[in-house]
């Protein structure tokens, strides 16, 4: 497959670009520590979607890897034990293309990487076709990087990002809307004295502001709503996997599962970054 290297992009759709106390983070969510990060994610589905089952360890190659799976095997966050993490939002735009494979399936393939460059030769030579559009987003400790591949059923584009604090949006109705009233609710919420702590990032995830619905980043609707939060929390020589099966705002920072990987070697954020 032909990708695009974009290159890096302040105004990739559906991202925030954040500066410490500035402005914050919505559904999928990167905070950068002293020697790591954290990342919080909201899963927002229709509420008669078969409940997914809670993160469990399992081999990528000669790595191990941790993450919440559907019953075809498929997922929208994980990790690996050389700290590398990917996420999946799913994108609008399909223009009536009929669905022949499951999103879930692009994230398990990418866990054996090694390095952003691994993950795009694998991403290179995807099949994505049968597949609706999908933003991944792959985190890069060891090279301190971020990317982006926006997937829209006929290309697919790589966006590199600054290692930085940054959101993403995503929703079944509108993604811009998200993006302006959750990314809103993230600039208010980054003037707090604790922000970026683990405590608020919960807080966050949980939100209802402006008004519990539809574009609330604890997403509420009659036919869909967040059913799950999982937090990622990589320093140094491990990584843990905190999940939540249900809607956030009653989560009150207890979680289902609790997974710890010590990894593979100590991560270092490079200077590059």
């Amino acid at each position: 497959m032909n990708v695009r290297h974009l290159g890096y992009d302040r105004h990739v759709s559906g991202v925030l670009t954040v500066a410490p106390r500035a402005i914050a983070m919505c559904t999928l969510s990167f905070i950068v520590r002293a020697n790591g990060y954290l990342i919080g994610m909201n899963r927002d589905e229709r509420v008669t979607r078969q409940l997914a089952l809670a993160p469990q360890v399992t081999g990528a190659g000669t790595l191990e890897a941790v993450y919440p799976r559907e019953d075809g095997s498929g997922t929208w966050i994980a990790s690996n034990a050389l700290g590398i993490s990917f996420a999946l939002l799913n994108r609008n735009g399909s223009k009536g293309a009929a669905k022949l494979r499951s999103r879930g399936s692009v994230i398990p393939a990418l866990l054996e990487s090694a390095s952003l460059r691994e993950a795009t030769t694998i991403m290179e030579h995807m099949d994505l076709r049968g597949i609706l559009p999908f933003r991944t987003v792959g985190f890069f400790p060891g090279e301190g990087a971020l990317a982006q591949w926006n997937w829209d059923i006929e290309k697919l584009d790589l966006f590199k990002l600054p290692w930085q604090a940054r959101h993403w949006f995503s929703s079944g109705i509108s993604d811009e809307l998200a993006r302006e009233v959750r990314g809103l609710t993230c600039s208010q919420a980054w003037r707090r004295h604790n922000a970026g702590s683990p405590g608020w990032l919960r807080r966050l995830h949980a939100s209802h502001a402006p008004a519990r619905g539809s574009f609330s980043v604890c997403m509420h609707r009659p036919d869909a709503a967040s059913v799950s939060y999982t937090e990622i929390f990589c320093e140094a020589d491990e990584l843990t996997m905190r999940y939540h099966a249900g809607q956030p705002c009653q989560a009150a920072g207890r979680f289902d599962s609790e997974i710890t990987l010590r990894l593979s070697r100590e991560i270092g954020i490079s200077a590059a970054s």
